[in-house]
């Protein structure tokens, strides 16, 4: 697992005990080697007993480290379910204390395990916001998590939630543990990183203001020196607290931050308490913080006590906050009641393509192509009813092009008048990202066309040998005097092909869904002779001399027979199919072994060949060459012989007509010799 950074959760899919134990064991063994306290919560099948049991395997004196709490194996019962039921808050403040008292023993940190066995459906919600709750507190603690999941008590929807909570997961594949990356988790880190390098910059910028950060759901994660003057605090005290801690008793009720505006700020001036309980007023300003996907993962928030702040603090405030204006993402407008602009940041600019000096003093709707100085007051009455901000709107570029654009107002009062504020945001590569998804979803549309194509074209081989097959029989019967033993090998021959059928239904179901083939070890000469006795009995084939030219000194594979027979009867099919109109029809199916350990199989007519256009869109789905062909049977060829880890191409043939060839590995029949330890 290498070095893991402090604060770094990840999870772990295991199919048994084994499987537990192969991870969870060395995991806390490597912690009690670095100074780590370790807590191993062991959860049903999993014992505590037999946790120390594997775990003495690993460590010398395991009763010695026990007996000094560098480590405790609790019962998943004591841990989770204290008091038969699970409470989210006494668990996480459990994990802080915990946390904090390794610290103050003098430990590096805190290395913890727990793992999951049968959770009932009522209680999965509920762990899954434990899961989601501890990961917001956890990176900022010197804590090392592993959660286990055992594979069989969770569904594929399960495996996908426990993943995307975590920074990745382990899961054992042929015999190897490989780590599978949460996508999910790296948006999320990679926000948590944007978020941190604004919060730095908006705390250095504004000195004398509190500004701190909460999560979605309300807690304290980041918090700055001056939020620590303010209020009295220490980061310590108060990283994992809720926003509530800084009200007064009568202003609990307060609407929390999740009830604020997406988009814009909300300001408001309210009564706020510091850590000694005495009471300030205070400007407080709340901004949602959002990802990369438009999400929002938190909430800034800046605190000034109006109690304290000087006129000329305010004037030094005021020249911070429009220096963070104007270098603000979004574009930002001021304009006054009779619609003229009064100012813009470098974001507007740089959207619009004005200079400031171009547009300051001139009307707003130059920006616009339909006017928008009348339709402000509606618009400002219409986000106050709903509680929501954004409308979308086209803007208007100096060079007079047109975008899309999401745009949000507020007002203040100034001077016995109102200041209007426009937040923009160019809406054009969301557009484009829309237009893609929706050709996406198209194509998908076309693959699914494609595949009822290849249904119907592969299953109608042996529905029309079926018939074949059925017509003999009547005939048959027809007959004054039919004997069975005449009947009964034409009835087998069209069971066959009903089971034939069936497979062929079974294999393109695999194939839609990436399914590895059912492949044993075969000897490809018998498939080739095979798919040929089925072509020949077609009465269409007489006048073709078909010849084997199995020279390949080694022809054993593992493939899936089914599958590989139904490319060699496509590509004869179409072979001969080719030569129907040519005066000479000679079908030469070959065999060698080429370079790499790999056999080639060529198949060659005497046809009108393959133009140079055609064989470059040969294998495309729905190309073809014959008048009622679906053009679905060449692709789906291909894709079959590249899960066999092979290549099929088509080219001219030498002696006329088309060859068409196709490579398979060699499987490699030698043992294993074993290795000589002398």
């Amino acid at each position: 697992m290498g070095d893991l950074p402090w604060g770094a959760r990840f999870c772990h899919l295991y199919a048994d005990i084994d499987e537990l134990l192969d991870i969870v064991a060395p995991y806390f063994a490597a912690g009690l080697a670095a100074n780590e306290r370790c807590l191993w919560v062991a959860s049903p099948p999993l014992t505590v007993a037999a946790a120390k049991a594997r775990l003495t395997m690993l460590v010398a004196d395991l009763e010695t480290d026990l007996a000094l709490g560098r480590i405790d194996i609790v019962s998943g019962d004591e841990w989770y379910f204290r008091g038969a039921k699970m409470d989210i808050d006494r668990l996480l403040h459990d994990w802080r204390a915990a946390h904090d008292a390794a610290l103050r023993d003098g430990f590096e940190g805190l290395r913890a395990c727990g793992n999951a066995y049968a959770l009932d459906k009522a209680v999965w919600p509920l762990f899954m916001a434990y899961e989601k709750d501890l990961g917001a507190v956890h990176g900022s603690l010197r804590m090392l998590t592993l959660c286990s999941y055992c594979l069989q008590s969770i569904g594929a929807a399960e495996i996908v939630e426990v993943i995307a909570r975590h920074e990745f997961a382990l899961i054992r594949r042929g015999g190897r543990w490989q780590t599978i990356k949460s996508l999910d988790h790296e948006r999320a880190r990679k926000a948590l990183r944007q978020s941190e390098e604004h919060f730095r910059l908006l705390a250095e910028s504004a000195p004398a203001s509190a500004i701190f950060t909460l999560d979605s759901q309300g807690r304290i994660v980041a918090w700055s020196e001056a939020a620590e003057r303010v209020a009295g605090w220490s980061r310590d005290e108060i990283l994992g607290r809720r926003l509530s801690i800084l009200h007064p008793a009568e202003a609990q009720d307060e609407a929390p931050p999740n009830a604020v505006p997406e988009r814009g700020i909300v300001k408001r001036h309210v009564m706020r308490r510091r850590r000694d309980g005495s009471i300030f007023p205070a400007e407080e300003s709340i901004a949602a913080l959002r990802d990369e996907a438009d999400d929002v993962y938190g909430y800034a928030v800046m605190i000034s006590d109006l109690s304290e702040k000087s006129r000329a603090e305010r004037r030094a405030e005021e020249t911070r906050l429009r220096a963070i204006v104007e270098g603000a993402v979004n574009a930002l407008v001021i304009f006054d009641e009779a619609g003229v602009i009064h100012s813009l940041n470098a974001a507007a600019t740089r959207l619009f393509g004005h200079e400031a000096a171009e547009v300051v003093g001139r009307p707003v709707d130059i920006l616009f192509p339909e006017p928008l100085r009348d339709a402000r007051l509606e618009l400002l009455r219409a986000e106050r009813r709903s509680g929501q901000s954004g409308h979308e709107r086209v803007g208007r570029r100096k060079d007079g092009a047109l975008f899309p654009l999401e745009l949000s107002i507020s007002d203040a009062a100034q001077d016995g008048g109102r200041l209007f504020v426009l937040f923009l945001r160019d809406l054009t590569d969301q557009r484009r990202t829309e237009a893609q998804m929706r050709e996406l979803r198209a194509d998908r549309l076309d693959l699914m066309a494609q595949m009822a194509a290849n249904v119907a074209h592969e299953i109608n081989q042996p529905l029309s040998a079926i018939a074949t097959y059925l017509s003999a029989a009547r005939r048959v019967l027809r007959r004054r005097t039919p004997a069975a033993t005449d009947v009964e090998p034409i009835l087998d021959s069209a069971v066959a092909q009903v089971t034939r059928a069936a497979q062929i239904i079974s294999h393109l179901r695999g194939f839609v869904t990436r399914s590895e083939p059912d492949k044993t070890l075969q000897r490809l000469h018998d498939i080739i002779r095979d798919a040929c006795a089925f072509t020949d009995m077609a009465r269409s084939n007489v006048k073709v001399t078909t010849t084997l030219d199995l020279a390949a000194a080694d022809d054993t594979v593992i493939v899936d027979r089914i599958q590989i027979r139904q490319v060699l009867l496509n590509l004869k099919r179409n072979a001969i199919e080719a030569m129907q109109s040519a005066e000479r029809r000679e079908l030469i199916i070959s065999t060698r072994l080429v370079e790499g350990g790999m056999i080639r199989t060529d198949i060659a007519d005497t046809g009108a060949g393959l133009s140079e256009d055609v064989v470059n869109v040969l294998f495309e789905p729905f190309i073809t060459t014959k008048a009622h062909g679906l053009g679905v049977g060449l692709p789906v060829s291909r894709a079959i012989v590249e899960a066999h880890y092979g290549k099929l191409w088509a080219e001219q043939n030498a002696g006329g007509g088309a060859r068409l060839s196709f490579t398979l590995p060699l499987a490699d029949s030698r043992p294993e010799e074993p290795a000589d330890d002398e």
